[in-house]
C-alpha cells in the first residue's frame, strides 16, 4: 500500500487478538522499505525489545499478505529463535481469497 501516508512509505500494521476475541492495534510503523532484511530486523530485534521475549513467545499465529519478504523472514525466525518457536504463519483470507478475485 505505498502512498498511504505523506512519506509514501509502507505502513506495517500489527493487530493483537485478546483471549476474549477482541482485536486491538499492537503496532503501527512506517517502514523504510519492504525488503526482507527490514522485516527480519523488526521481528528479531524490535519486537522482543518493544514487547519482551516473553510476550513474543506467547504468539501463536501471524497472518500476512502475499509479500514474500514479510512472511519468509518470519518463517525463518520461527526455525532459529526461541521467541517465535510456537508461532505459525498463514496467509490472511482477505489477501488470499478476496484480493485474488479482485
Amino acid at each position: 500500500m505505498v502512498g498511504t501516508n505523506r512519506q509514501k512509505k509502507q505502513l506495517f500494521v500489527m493487530a493483537v487478538c485478546t483471549p476474549s476475541g477482541k482485536t486491538l492495534p499492537g503496532n503501527l510503523s512506517i517502514i523504510p522499505s519492504e525488503q526482507k532484511w527490514v522485516f527480519h530486523a523488526l521481528y528479531q530485534h524490535a519486537f522482543p525489545q518493544l514487547y519482551s521475549s516473553e510476550v513474543c513467545f506467547r504468539n501463536r499465529l501471524v497472518l500476512t499478505d502475499e509479500d514474500e519478504a514479510e512472511y519468509r523472514s518470519f518463517e525463518d525466525l520461527i526455525e532459529v529463535t526461541e521467541e517465535f518457536s510456537n508461532s505459525s504463519v498463514m496467509l490472511c483470507t482477505f489477501h488470499g481469497i478476496w484480493m485474488a478475485f479482485k
